[in-house]
Order: structure tokens, then C-alpha cells, then sequence
């Protein structure tokens, strides 16, 4: 139970932290493609788009070397190989501004 307490606060404390643009809304991931060692491009019909990036193909996870990186690249795998729905909190567009792709920030296995 003290566990969860906890888990729950940095859980809070985490989205204080990190501000991002909105969410992509709980869809399924339709592919993964392994783009370099740092970027990681998934497509995902329907989702939002809440910084109105430019380029809407893929939804990218931009630091996929990274610790948070490979755990969020796990999350998504997993996602994609059970078939589940994931909700993507989006911060950004790869390319500045609003170029690029939609950058993912955190993922939440719905």
C-alpha cells in the first residue's frame, strides 16, 4: 500500500513536471518503424494532433536511446505486439515550431 502511495505522488508530481501540448487520445498503433538510433516513428490513425504539426504520417519518439527512451519504445511494443490502445501525451514538433512530426513526451497503456 505504501508503495502505490508513493508511486501514485511521483506519478502527480511527474506530470507537473512535464508540460506537453495535449494527448493523441487512446487509439491502437497501426506500425512501428525503427528510423535511427534515437528516433523511433509509429503511426497511430486517429490521433490527435495538438500542436498542428506539419508532417502527420508518423508520431515519433525522439529520444529512443535515451532510459526513458527504451522505456517508453518497450511500452510501445508491447502496445503494438497485444494489440492494445495507448494514450501518447505529445509535446512539440520534431522539426521546430510546427514542422515536423508530432514528438512523444510520455505513454500511457490504456
Amino acid at each position: 500500500m505504501k508503495n502505490m502511495i508513493i508511486a501514485a505522488a511521483m506519478l502527480l508530481i511527474s506530470f507537473s513536471i512535464h508540460a506537453y501540448d495535449g494527448w493523441s487520445g487512446a487509439n491502437k498503433i497501426a506500425s512501428i518503424r525503427v528510423y535511427s538510433s534515437t528516433l523511433v516513428l509509429i503511426t497511430m490513425p486517429g490521433a490527435n494532433n495538438p500542436k498542428g504539426c506539419s508532417e502527420t504520417t508518423y508520431i515519433v519518439l525522439a529520444n529512443a536511446d535515451s532510459e526513458s527512451g527504451k522505456r517508453q519504445y518497450s511500452a510501445l511494443l508491447t502496445a503494438y505486439a497485444a494489440g492494445k490502445s495507448v494514450n501518447l501525451a505529445l509535446t512539440g514538433c520534431s522539426g521546430g515550431g510546427i514542422n515536423g512530426w508530432p514528438v512523444i513526451e510520455q505513454v500511457w497503456l490504456t
